[in-house]
C-alpha cells in the first residue's frame, strides 16, 4: 500500500478538529521518538487535525497555517504501534516557487517513521517550472477555510453531513 492508494481509497470514521493555535498535542500526531520541538509552532500559525481510516490503517491529515506569511502544509501520516508514518507534505509556501510536494512513495509498510522527508521526492522540483504560483482554491485566499477545503479535497476525503 502507497500513497496514491491511500488517496484514492475510501474513508472511513472521519473526524475532524477545530483550528487551534500553539502546541499540538502529541496524541494527534503520535510519535515517541520525534522531539517536542516538532509540535511547538508560533502564534501566527493555526493547525487542525482531521483524522480518518482507510483500508485498515489509522491515518491523519495535520493543516498547518500561517495566513500572514501566506504559508500553507498539508501533511497525511498513517499511524501504527504509537508512531506517525509522514508519507506527503502538500504545501505552499509565498516565499518559494509555488505549490510542491514531498512525496515518499514507497510502500508504507517500508516507510522508517523517523525520517520525514529524505528519501521521498520534491515535485516538482524547486528549480522546475510551477503550474500553480499563488495560492488560490476555487477562488479563494488563503485562509482557514480554504486550506482546510484544499487539503481535503487534495487527500480526496469525503463524508456524508458537514465537515466543517
Amino acid at each position: 500500500m502507497d500513497l496514491k492508494f491511500i488517496i484514492s481509497s475510501e474513508k472511513e470514521n472521519i473526524e475532524t478538529r477545530e483550528w487551534q493555535t500553539g502546541h499540538i498535542p502529541r496524541k494527534l500526531w503520535p510519535s515517541r521518538k520525534a522531539k517536542a520541538k516538532a509540535y511547538k509552532f508560533g502564534s501566527g500559525y493555526s493547525w487542525r487535525v482531521i483524522t480518518f481510516e482507510c483500508c485498515d490503517l489509522d491515518c491523519r491529515v495535520r493543516i498547518l497555517l500561517n495566513e500572514q506569511k501566506q504559508i500553507f502544509r498539508a501533511s497525511i501520516g498513517v499511524t501504527e504501534n504509537g508512531e506517525t508514518k509522514l508519507i506527503c507534505d502538500y504545501e505552499f509556501h509565498a516565499s518559494e516557487p509555488g505549490w510542491h510536494c514531498h512525496a515518499r512513495c514507497d510502500d508504507i509498510a517500508e516507510l522508517d517513521s523517523l525520517k520525514t522527508r529524505f528519501g521521498g521526492l520534491r515535485i516538482p522540483k524547486a528549480g522546475a517550472f510551477h503550474r500553480r504560483t499563488e495560492f488560490i482554491f476555487n477562488t479563494q485566499p488563503i485562509d482557514k477555510l480554504s486550506a482546510f477545503n484544499c487539503a481535503i479535497k487534495i487527500y480526496n476525503i469525503c463524508a456524508t453531513g458537514d465537515l466543517l
